[in-house]
């Protein structure tokens, strides 16, 4: 028979030894009976989110489509013996490429709900711990008590999709603890091998969020869903020694005092992406951006690109600055900040200089040895008469699907925004692909076969506007 201290250890560390043996609905009633008198609160009803949640598709996030793969709640949340919707895992997944974590090098790995993925075992732990930490290796973009069991249109969905250099892990529109859903997170997590463009600057680790509006389930000490113990943001190899930590974030709001001050507004995280290399074991700085990393600009519009840097380690000093060789009137301003720095880059390109251009981003930080980032956003300067992505709110739209995508890629428009043609282009600006639009056509393939792996901006264009948006063609599988 269990005693009470042992059942407070089941339900504190939801590793894979104590849930041995037990049921899902096992699991539950302990988990529940350690909750505060009053902090429970009732199931809310599934409600319909609309598309004002989801995260900005020309950042870094990747819409998920019939590419990728659902993890099923009714039965593939099962690593840690029994199937939780809950605290539960996915997994092993075998993935095509080594990832490397300070030092640590890894082939497998396991989607945990409570916001992160792990190595070398799944992880049910739901009330998160500060980095650094002793135990799991894991990467986590918002490691707090997600809770799945409510059920609703659009709501509580984990999605992944593995492509022969990448990882991409989506959890959209998720609830917390207990079954709550009048708030919602939705986030993404991408890893590499280093080498894949879908993440910038040569990183092999990206967070991606859309609305956040949740911080702490109740079994963590949350009221309403914040409070108690806060979630943490970061990586953690789980020797105490190598990590970074992003932030803590337990109330709503959009205040931030640093990677290591006291927890922030999770609010702050709303619309914003992260890049980062974990390739080496030392801590090199963290890119933060709010902006899309493809964008257009008119000839003569003045243009603001905010970008954050977050020092990796505790008490680090930040270098940061920001060229773009191809736009005279290109000027960055660096402010440094408590943990990190602070770039805006205010540019305003010239007839002269139509085509696409690299914005580079660096920082170094004052570690004995210096450790560089970099990261690299793309502006393409159009014709005055063109309007590009800083004023898009009546112009023509489209999706892509698969994105990342192999052979062929389709695109999307609604109803009345038919474009009339597509252009492909190359990174470096070249032309690749011109393709005509017909009359009525709702739809359109494009076939990537003949182009190389990499990054593409995809043009539709239309009678009075012009949309863009990138699209990650990868080695067909």
């Amino acid at each position: 028979m269990k005693t009470a201290t042992t059942l407070l250890l089941i339900c504190a560390l939801g590793t894979a030894a104590a849930q041995e043996g037990m049921t899902a609905a096992q699991y539950d009633a302990i988990k529940a009976a350690l909750v505060p008198p009053g902090a429970m609160g009732h199931p809310s009803p599934p409600t319909l989110r609309g598309t004002n949640r989801d995260a900005d598709s020309c950042g870094c996030w990747v819409a998920p489509d019939t590419s990728w793969t659902t993890i099923d709640l009714g039965t593939q949340w099962n690593a840690s013996g029994f199937n939780n919707g809950d605290d539960g895992s996915h997994g092993p997944i075998d993935l095509p490429f080594t990832f490397q974590i300070y030092g640590a090098s890894y082939t497998q790995v396991y989607i945990n709900i409570n916001g992160n993925i792990s190595f070398g075992n799944q992880l049910g732990t739901y009330t998160s711990s500060p980095f650094p930490m002793e135990g799991p290796t894991l990467i986590a973009p918002f490691w707090a008590d997600v809770d799945l069991r409510a059920t609703g249109p659009g709501i509580n969905t984990v999605q992944y999709k593995l492509t022969p250099t990448a990882l991409l892990v989506s959890w959209k529109n998720v609830g917390y603890y207990n079954q709550q859903t009048d708030k919602l997170n939705s986030f993404q997590l991408i890893i590499s091998d280093g080498g894949d463009p879908v993440i910038p600057g040569g990183n092999n680790v990206a967070f991606c969020y859309g609305s956040m509006e949740w911080t702490t389930g109740s079994a963590s000490g949350g009221i309403s869903g914040f409070g108690g113990t806060a979630a943490t943001v970061g990586a953690n190899k789980g020797d105490f020694m190598q990590y970074l930590q992003v932030g803590r974030f337990d109330h709503a709001g959009d205040d931030w005092g640093g990677p290591f001050a006291t927890p922030g507004g999770v609010g702050w995280l709303t619309g914003r992406h992260f890049s980062f290399s974990t390739a080496t074991e030392a801590i090199a700085p963290i890119f933060v951006g709010i902006n899309c990393d493809t964008m257009e600009v008119e000839v003569g519009s003045s243009y603001d690109y905010p970008m954050m840097v977050v020092a990796g380690g505790s008490g680090q000093v930040i270098t940061a600055g920001a060229e773009c060789p191809g736009i005279a009137a290109f000027q960055p301003v660096v402010t440094n900040v408590t943990g990190g720095a602070k770039i805006n880059a205010t540019f305003t390109p010239a007839a002269s200089e139509l085509g696409l251009h690299a914005i580079v981003f660096t920082a170094h930080n004052d570690a004995p040895v210096p450790l560089n980032s970099a990261y690299t956003a793309y502006v393409r300067v159009v014709p005055a008469s063109t309007v590009g992505l800083a004023g898009l709110a009546d112009a023509t739209t489209f999706s892509l699907q698969p994105n990342p995508a192999g052979d062929q890629v389709q695109l999307t428009w609604p109803a009345a925004q038919r474009p009339q043609h597509v252009q492909v282009f190359a990174t470096d600006g070249t032309l690749v692909m011109e393709q005509a639009v017909g009359a009525s056509a709702a739809q359109m393939q494009l076939n990537l076969q003949h182009l190389p792996a990499g990054l593409y901006t995809i043009r539709a264009i239309g009678t009075n506007n012009t949309v863009a948006k990138r699209l990650m063609h990868i080695a067909a599988q």
